[in-house]
C-alpha cells in the first residue's frame, strides 16, 4: 500500500505510517537535484551553524519574555536547549500541562499556532537582535553568551534573527501536522486534495526564503519553473543552501516539468552538462510500502 511515514523523536523515536489517497491523476514526486552544494567549511558559521544557536536564543529569550521561572529543559540538541523545549516548558509551567509528551496531536497544534503568536508579540525586533540586546535580556555578559552559546562551533553574525527563525520552526511544525492530517482525513472532493498539499509545500518553501533564509536563487528557480509547468506544490528538502528540491506533480504533468527544467534551468545553467548527468538529475517517485523484509520459509515467502 501506498504511505506516508510520520517520524516523532520526543519522547521517544517512533514512526507512523499514512496512507496516501488515491487520486485521478495519480500524485507523483519528483525530486530534482540544483547541482548547488554549500561549501559547509565555508559557509556554515554564517548558515548551518548559525541557524542552530539562532534556534537555541530564541528558546532561551522568549523564555525570560514570557516569564518562565524554571530552565528550559535539556536536550540533545547540539547546544542543549530547544524551541521544543521551551514548548513543553511553557505548557506545562503556564498552562498546568502535567506531561506535554501526552498532549494530543489536536491540542499540540493549537500551542503550536499559540506560540507563533506569542513570537510575534515578544520578538518585535525584525531586524534582529544584538549580543549585547541578547545578554541583556538573558542577563548574562556578552562573555557568557559567547562562552554559552557561540563556543562549540564557528559563528558569523552582528545580528540575530530570533523572531523569523522561531516562526519558520513553529510553522513548519504545524504544516507537518496539517499535512498528515489531509492524508488521514481527506477532503470529500478528491480533486482538492492534492491542490492542499502542494499549497502546505509552497508555504513551505516560502517560509525556508524568508523566515530561515537555507533557499538559493538555484532552488527557488527549480520551484518556480515546477509551478508554472503544473506541479501542485514544490520546496526544498534536505538542509538547503543548495541540494534536493521535492515537487507534489499529477501524473500527467510529469513530463512537461521535466521538459521545463531540462530547457529552463539544467541546459542554461550547466551549458555542458552531459547526457549521463541531466539523466540523473530528476528522480520519478510515487508514495510507496518503504524498506520491508521477506523471511522465507522453505518454498514460501512470508
Amino acid at each position: 500500500m501506498d504511505h506516508a511515514l510520520y517520524v516523532s523523536f520526543k519522547p521517544s523515536l517512533t514512526a507512523r505510517a499514512i496512507q496516501f489517497p488515491s487520486t485521478k491523476p495519480e500524485m507523483v514526486f519528483l525530486i530534482a537535484q540544483s547541482f548547488v552544494a554549500a561549501d559547509k567549511h565555508v559557509t556554515a558559521p554564517v548558515c548551518y551553524n548559525l541557524r542552530v544557536v539562532e534556534c537555541s536564543l530564541a528558546a532561551a529569550v522568549l523564555a525570560k519574555k514570557l516569564g518562565l521561572k524554571r530552565d528550559l529543559p535539556q536536550d540533545a540538541g547540539p547546544l542543549a536547549v530547544s524551541l521544543r523545549g521551551l514548548q513543553d516548558a511553557y505548557f506545562e509551567e503556564k498552562e498546568g500541562v502535567k506531561d506535554n509528551d501526552k498532549t494530543s496531536v489536536l491540542d499540540f497544534e493549537q500551542q503550536l499556532k499559540a506560540l507563533v503568536k506569542m513570537t510575534k508579540d515578544n520578538l518585535g525586533q525584525m531586524d534582529g537582535y544584538t549580543r549585547e540586546e541578547i545578554s541583556e535580556i538573558l542577563g548574562m555578559s556578552v562573555n557568557q553568551l559567547n562562552e554559552r552559546y557561540m563556543s562549540k562551533f564557528s559563528v558569523r553574525a552582528e545580528r540575530f534573527l530570533l523572531r523569523q527563525r522561531a516562526l519558520h520552526v513553529f510553522t513548519e511544525a504545524v504544516r507537518v501536522l496539517d499535512f498528515m492530517s489531509l492524508l488521514s482525513s481527506p477532503p470529500g472532493d478528491a480533486e482538492s486534495l492534492p491542490r492542499q498539499l502542494g499549497s502546505i509545500l509552497n508555504e513551505t518553501q516560502k517560509s525556508c526564503r524568508e523566515q530561515y533564509d537555507c533557499s538559493c536563487p538555484e532552488l527557488d528557480e527549480l520551484c518556480e519553473l515546477a509551478l508554472k509547468a503544473g506541479a501542485y506544490g514544490s520546496r526544498l528538502t534536505g538542509a538547503g543552501w543548495g541540494g534536493c528540491s521535492v515537487h507534489l506533480v499529477p501524473e500527467d504533468k510529469v513530463d512537461a516539468v521535466k521538459e521545463a527544467w531540462e530547457t529552463e534551468y539544467y541546459r542554461k545553467r550547466f551549458p555542458e552538462i552531459s547526457e549521463e548527468k541531466l539523466a540523473e538529475a530528476v528522480v520519478v517517485s510515487k508514495p510507496g510500502s518503504g524498506s520491508c523484509i521477506f523471511r522465507i520459509t522453505g518454498a514460501e515467502v512470508v
